[in-house]
């Protein structure tokens, strides 16, 4: 090597002082994990006496299942409805509110509390309570879910319930046998019949009709192009919005303000808007990884909003046509409308639905240092893997929210040089709270430990005057910063100047902003149009092809 010392064959070359503190680090945690393996205590929740009745109510969207639960709660006069969704919990409450009187019914969630104390709670499914005369418990085939799983499988494993209901679909049922081996299970059919209607055109949706799509753009830009055949006459659903927004949306179609409504698969997480027609623009979503076919299940949960008891025979079911960037497969659709796995008790269903998830609580760690919990939630993590790898119905939950969520907090403390007890960790860390909003799950830990540099930031977060002149998205995320103020408000009243009152405020101030820039955005579309002339295009993109062309 001209002008250096050659360096000499098949050395390797020795790693940077970054390289090898960050494989000493790793090493470490490692060790800690292994360290941490020998404190690990596996224990699930029992129960002292069995429930006197279990009855399984299964079947499709639309059955009857969950008024026949409701009306057994009635008739008992004490206990709990457990949903997935505060938007569910919502809905069960207002409506045993109407039928039973408000002063007899309650409302509980992460973020409110109504009646509280009344003789029958609505719920979340994580803020029901161990012990009651009657648990309704919904969408019991969620005690698979790999993220939430674990809220059900504990009623499953140990509610202390005189009478327990269990709610779902059809292909929870060899996981309610494994709960409950002497279960009743009553199955539903349909109120109404589903139809396959093949393709329909955006020229020809008649009233009382959903169009789907998967993503928030396609939604909107969906919106703007059925909107300049039904003027005023559209609205809008998608999970950014925040609740009230979705309520209002909801009831302007039921009511009839509007004929057509464009959602996304929020149609199959509780939202209960049940239609005449409804379309799929597409089949095919991201998952989070990768672009895919949606599976028949899927599928089936959201045709079943099709059809209104009372007011039509049947639902029908289709695809959207006449959208360039938006395509449908209409034989993936049609075969979804009809089951096909067969269960154990010879029903066909979707798929075979027989796990239950758990995680650790915090008495299962064996720690009382903070600074262990990470490499105590790997250990427990490897320790419950071990032990239910075999012949058991039981799964591991998914850490990595918690985990990610613990990493935000401590890293934020620890560059604030400050601490939190382990409880007051261990809640925060299992807030409600995604991935996105961990800088602000770190903002409230340091004003729980003290740090006063937070308030005028929070302030500003809590300040409505801030939506004035706040965009579409700009609302939707003061709506879910919203959502967690109001739960960081009740756990720790009045901390870092956040309170119930003015969480709820700002709320309730997104969600009318939302509502606003929604009517402007779909009278006058931005997303699907060509910023430069204004053609229709894919929401994806800026610009159409032609104009895309001619910039290159």
């Amino acid at each position: 090597m001209p002008g250096g010392r050659r360096r000499e064959r098949g050395r390797a070359k020795r790693p940077s002082r970054a390289e090898r503190h960050q494989r000493a680090r790793a090493a470490g945690a490692k060790a800690a994990v292994r360290r941490a393996e020998h404190d690990i205590e596996i224990t699930l929740p029992e129960r002292r006496s069995e429930p006197d009745t279990v009855v399984a109510h299964l079947g499709p969207t639309n059955s009857g299942k969950t008024y026949h639960a409701l009306e057994f709660l009635k008739q008992r006069g004490r206990g709990v409805y457990a949903g997935p969704l505060r938007m569910l919990a919502q809905e069960a409450h207002r409506r045993l509110s109407a039928e039973l009187g408000a002063e007899r019914v309650g409302l509980v969630t992460g973020e409110e509390r109504i009646n509280e104390h009344a003789p029958i709670t609505c719920c979340t499914v994580e803020m029901a309570p161990a012990a009651g005369e009657v648990l309704v418990l919904d969408e019991v085939q969620w005690a698979d879910d790999p993220e939430r799983g674990s809220a059900w499988t504990r009623l499953l494993l140990g509610g202390e319930y005189r009478h327990i209901l269990l709610l779902g679909a059809l292909d929870a049922e060899p996981l309610v046998l494994r709960a409950f081996p002497d279960v009743e299970i009553k199955v539903f059919e349909r109120k109404l019949p589903l139809e396959f209607v093949g393709e329909r055109s955006l020229r020809s949706l008649t009233p009382g009709t959903v169009v789907v799509a998967f993503s928030r753009k396609a939604v909107l830009a969906l919106a703007g192009e059925i909107n300049r055949m039904h003027p005023g006459r559209v609205s809008v659903l998608y999970g950014a919005m925040p609740l009230a927004s979705r309520r209002e949306e909801i009831d302007r179609f039921l009511a009839g303000a509007s004929d057509v409504t464009v959602a996304t698969d929020v149609l199959g997480h509780g939202v209960n808007l049940p239609c005449e027609t409804l379309l799929f623009a597409e089949t095919t979503k991201f998952d989070g990884a990768e672009r895919r076919d949606l599976l028949p299940w899927e599928l089936a949960q959201i045709a079943g909003r099709a059809g209104r008891f009372g007011l039509v025979e049947r639902g029908h079911v289709g695809v959207l046509t006449g959208v360039p960037w938006a395509s449908a497969d209409p034989g993936i659709v049609e075969s979804a409308l009809q089951p096909h796995i067969r269960l154990p008790s010879g029903h066909l269903g979707y798929r075979i639905v027989e796990e239950a998830r758990i995680r650790p609580r915090l008495s299962d760690l064996g720690i009382d240092d903070p600074r262990r919990l990470d490499a105590a939630l790997a250990a427990w993590h490897r320790v419950a893997t071990r032990e239910w790898a075999h012949e058991s119905w039981l799964a591991v939950e998914s850490l990595s929210p918690i985990r990610g969520r613990l990493a935000a907090v401590q890293r934020r403390l620890a560059e604030r040089d400050r601490q939190l007890s382990l409880d007051d960790t261990w809640r925060l860390v299992n807030a409600p709270v995604d991935e996105d909003n961990a800088d602000l799950l770190a903002t409230l830990a340091l004003a729980l430990a003290g740090d006063r540099a937070q308030r005028p930031l929070l302030a500003f977060l809590l300040d409505t005057a801030r939506l004035r002149d706040a965009d579409l998205e700009e609302a939707e995320q003061a709506g879910r910063t919203a959502s967690i103020l109001r739960w960081f408000a009740l756990q720790y009243p009045g901390v870092g100047g956040v309170t119930i009152e003015r969480a709820a405020e700002l709320e309730q101030a997104a969600a009318a902003r939302v509502v606003a820039r929604l009517r402007i955005e779909v009278d006058e579309p931005t997303v699907g149009r060509c910023r430069s002339c204004g053609t229709t295009c894919a929401p994806w993109f800026p610009l159409c092809d032609r104009c895309f062309r001619r910039q290159r």
